[in-house]
């Protein structure tokens, strides 16, 4: 009888440790599962990521050859007929009796236009912002907006770190689409832009007294491409970008991005 209970206990005891070790076992299972599936769907994320970063970059490069076309095409056709057109209205006004006032009037109409399309052509030319540091050629860009009439105070705080040139290149091409904004859409008179150079990152402040606006309303739109593009550029760069506004309270852009 004794021998009969033991063995039942027995059998009860294999058949917990069979189920325990079944359970165990489809536990694992699943976890298993689970984490292959995840696994995939980071992967496939990760490629996503990928393809997006490389198809961004091409658009990029292709609207970087084209900025470097449209500076060259400057440089070499309208620069030149101008620079001939100038010449020739020198010789009329050394050929005439009395130099005409009119001849004068369109001989500094055309210089102001040559300044004008050089400046242009220096700041869309990728080769001329890579010769020279951000900070110089973020200066540059405001001589060259403070033309039209706008305020533009720029403070650098801690020493200047040299960026690698890609970001260079995005870096100012996201100041320059923020400033082309603000001139273009936010009836701004003061513009205020602060580099803090930050041990591990550097970080950017651009900020006006204009108009304001909604930010996702605006993003949203056609017209926000050139937002979205400031937003994507930081992404590429392996930085951040913010864009802070209110209707009538003017509008704040944060980015931030690494040195290497």
């Amino acid at each position: 009888m004794q021998d009969s209970q033991s063995q039942i206990i027995i059998i009860i005891i294999a058949i917990t440790v069979v189920l325990l070790f079944i359970g165990i076992l489809f536990l694992v299972m699943i976890w298993s599962y689970n984490n292959k599936k995840m696994q995939m769907a980071r992967e496939k994320q990760q490629i996503q990521d990928a393809f997006e970063k490389q198809l961004l970059q091409s658009r990029l490069e292709m609207q970087e050859e084209t900025f470097n076309n449209i500076s060259q095409e400057i440089h070499d056709n309208v620069g030149q007929l101008l620079s001939f057109a100038k010449v020739q209205l020198n010789i009329m006004e050394q050929q005439a009796a009395k130099g005409p006032e009119d001849i004068k009037a369109v001989k500094e109409t055309i210089g102001t236009a040559f300044s004008a399309l050089r400046n242009i052509a220096r700041s869309l030319s990728s080769d001329r912002i890579q010769s020279f540091s951000l900070t110089e050629n973020i200066r540059e860009e405001i001589r060259r907006m403070e033309r039209a009439g706008i305020s533009i105070g720029f403070t650098v705080e801690d020493t200047e770190q040299p960026v690698n040139p890609q970001s260079k290149l995005l870096l100012f091409r996201m100041i320059q689409e923020a400033l082309q904004n603000i001139l273009k859409h936010s009836s701004a008179t003061s513009v205020d832009i602060r580099f803090s150079y930050l041990p591990e990152r550097l970080h950017i402040v651009v900020r006006d007294n204009g108009a304001g606006f909604d930010v996702d309303q605006e993003i949203s739109k056609k017209e926000g491409l050139g937002l979205q593009n400031i937003l994507n550029r930081a992404r590429l760069i392996g930085g951040t970008a913010s864009i802070t506004s209110q209707p009538a309270e003017g509008t704040s852009i944060h980015i931030t991005a690494p040195y290497a």
